[in-house]
């Protein structure tokens, strides 16, 4: 039996529910991970992740950047770049961008 399969479907990584009603029904996704406990132990959760817990950390700044909202290199120079920004940047928030990276993210038509 899963219990992150079962209402109220906690998330994997919090256990806050992610069940219809919870706040989190909407923008949660299927997830899995091996979850390690304070003592080192490891268990296997197969569910949902809400999407607080899928955010990501800005290169640039302190605020964790929300999910599908983070600007990487890729997206400003062109799938063809692979590289990083020129302060080894990778992932980061619009408003993070330098002026010269916005400019070129608004040309290629963000």
């Amino acid at each position: 039996m899963n219990k992150y399969m079962e209402h109220p479907y906690p998330c994997i990584f919090c256990d806050h529910s992610t069940d219809w009603g919870s706040g989190r029904f909407v923008n949660r996704l299927p997830a899995d991970t091996y979850y390690e406990f304070e003592d080192g132990t490891e268990e296997y959760r197969d569910g949902y992740s809400c999407a607080e817990c899928m955010a990501t950390e800005c290169d640039r700044c302190p605020e964790l950047i929300g999910m599908d909202e983070d600007v990487t290199p890729d997206m400003v120079y062109g799938e063809w770049f692979g590289g990083l920004f020129s302060d080894k940047a990778h992932r980061v928030h619009a408003g993070c961008l330098t002026e010269k990276e916005a400019e070129t993210w608004d040309k290629a038509g963000a």
